[in-house]
């Protein structure tokens, strides 16, 4: 697949994904339309910034244009800056534990120019609402869209990676099979060891959620994303064999 463009989502008019390579590694940029010039972006990508004014604003003024942009754990903000400079109508949202370390870093000037999801939305189309996973030390953000009682997409940071193979760069590789992050569906172990504070916790909401939502859609933060019927009883799986 094409990097540094952005692609439809089968059956998902409103929902675009890009995909653009840091540090060797495939990661995700997600784009949910929300009216002609008003969008919700999670973790942008500084790759995808020029190709984004291309494809969905053509000649449009970028002050014309309202962003909202949503920063799914305290880690996942390296492009956000850039979008910032080029979009002035801008508002970034994350959860209540991942706003201190963003603030630390720099990412935002004061605690008043990010919203906690916890209690301000930013304005999801039908069927859109967030999920925070507990046990994560990054403060995760997921995404998911119920379109029905079996079908629904999740949007879901680092909790899970889906690269189709391992990387051709040498060290990139060697860390993949270190850390079983690749190939297929993945949960690694930089999850398992720096991510997640509480295993347990995590594990029974994820496993209680997956019998709720019944996911066939899984757009992951890095890798492919997966179109699979058979979608929750994989993930089931994984989160037993692996936590």
């Amino acid at each position: 697949m094409k990097k540094n463009i952005w692609h439809s989502l089968p059956l998902h008019p409103e929902l675009h994904f890009g995909q653009y390579i840091v540090p060797n590694f495939v990661s995700n940029s997600i784009c949910i339309r929300v009216t002609e010039h008003e969008f919700i972006l999670i973790s942008p990508g500084m790759p995808l910034l020029v190709e984004f004014k291309s494809q969905f604003l053509g000649s449009g003024i970028n002050d014309n244009i309202k962003i909202h942009i949503i920063i799914p754990n305290s880690f996942h903000y390296m492009g956000v800056s850039a979008w910032q400079k080029a979009f002035p109508n801008t508002q970034l949202y994350a959860s209540q534990l991942a706003i201190p370390r963003l603030i630390e870093k720099s990412v935002i000037q004061s605690g008043h120019d990010i919203l906690a999801l916890q209690s301000t939305q930013p304005p999801w189309p039908q069927g859109y609402s967030v999920l925070f996973p507990p046990g994560h030390r990054a403060g995760d953000v997921w995404v998911r869209k119920q379109e029905s009682s079996k079908a629904c997409m999740w949007i879901t940071c680092d909790s899970f990676l889906n690269y189709e193979r391992l990387s051709n760069q040498p060290i990139a590789r060697f860390m993949q099979r270190a850390l079983s992050a690749a190939p297929g569906l993945k949960i690694s172990q930089v999850i398992k060891w720096f991510i997640l504070k509480d295993k347990k916790v995590f594990k029974a909401w994820v496993l209680q959620q997956l019998e709720r939502d019944k996911p066939n859609v899984l757009i992951p933060g890095h890798g492919e994303i997966n179109v699979n019927p058979n979608l929750k009883s994989e993930l089931k799986k994984l989160v037993l064999a692996r936590l």
